[in-house]
């Protein structure tokens, strides 16, 4: 099963914001997900403009299955007179388990990364550039994975020790004084590091000299509180 075919399960049900069909179905082979299944042509679903092609399963295909189609237009409007709602598999970040489809604001990400129990079948993504179709990139996890896909980078949050740990490290370093870009870099001006102490960043950048890179790290920093969370009293 591919992630797409979660959020068709869990968004069928919504009809007043899927569109209609553009035209008669067929059986084919989806370019996205590579399955043989119920189709439309594909130029009713992909534009000229498209540049995200080279992940498709089957990118030579002229046709899309029906389960893009609504996942990639849920948000239509049946009214006429009113502005199309945004599509939330590409402009948000969301979490599905093929029965219910969340959209999320970046709290809204954290909650579920540190959800304890997961659904048995669930994708994620977290976007701040609303570009891209997560849909196509996003992994289908088991109760045993947590991966996120976090812009165009698969995150592996599947051993939630370690997430923790990195996590509970990131935390006091931002209450340390380090704000949310340096720790992103770890790139430290003099002045920060006269202000912070020598010894506290000393450390954090020896910790996180070999982490910096990973797209878990990169993850981290985007949950942290902001400071206006912390001034409310986020802990």
């Amino acid at each position: 099963m591919k992630a797409v075919n979660l959020l068709y399960e869990a968004l069928i049900h919504e009809e007043k914001r899927l569109p209609p069909l553009p035209c008669e179905t067929v059986t084919a082979l989806c370019a996205v997900t590579g399955q043989r299944t119920i189709c439309l042509p594909r130029k009713h679903v992909i534009g000229k403009a498209f540049t995200d092609s080279s992940a498709f399963a089957s990118p030579g295909s002229q046709f899309v299955s029906v389960d893009v189609f609504y996942a990639w237009n849920y948000g239509y409007k049946t009214d006429p007179k009113k502005k199309m709602e945004k599509k939330p598999e590409r402009m948000s970040s969301w979490f599905c388990d093929g029965e219910t489809w969340e959209e999320l604001n970046r709290q809204g990400v954290r909650t579920k990364v540190f959800q304890p129990n997961m659904p048995p079948s669930w994708a994620a993504y977290a976007t701040t550039s609303y570009k891209k179709h997560g849909s196509i990139h996003a992994k289908v996890n088991s109760s045993t994975s947590r991966f996120w896909l976090f812009e165009t980078r698969q995150v592996d949050c599947s051993d939630m020790s370690l997430v923790n740990e990195w996590w509970t490290v990131l935390n006091k370093a931002l209450r340390d004084g380090i704000g949310r870009s340096i720790l992103e870099t770890v790139d430290c001006p003099p002045y920060l590091i006269s202000k912070v102490g020598f010894t506290v960043w000393r450390d954090f950048e020896e910790w996180a000299s070999d982490k910096k890179l990973s797209a878990l790290y990169a993850f981290l920093c985007y949950l942290l509180p902001s400071q206006e969370e912390l001034k409310d009293g986020y802990k």
